[in-house]
């Protein structure tokens, strides 16, 4: 239950980061370039691969699934 903590805590640093950013809606996130990625402060290499996985989760329109870390074809934990 810990890793799913810390993964919960890791997404809402992010969306943090996101909305501070301007991206403030679904469409303003899936809108979000390469160059705009650059202009976020402070963003990690984790930081990036879990916008790519947001951004994923809103198109497949599973945002709970990411958010749990449940991926719930297989009722796993997201990795």
């Amino acid at each position: 239950m810990i890793l799913l903590k810390d993964n919960f805590n890791q997404i809402t640093k992010l969306l943090e980061k996101i909305f501070k950013a301007g991206f403030t809606t679904e469409r303003d996130i899936l809108g979000i370039s390469l160059d705009d990625l650059q202009k976020i402060p402070d963003i990690t290499n984790i930081d990036i691969t879990n916008i790519i996985k947001l951004k994923g989760a809103i198109r497949s329109k599973k945002l709970i699934a990411f958010l749990s870390g449940i991926d719930e074809r297989k009722g796993d934990k997201n990795e």
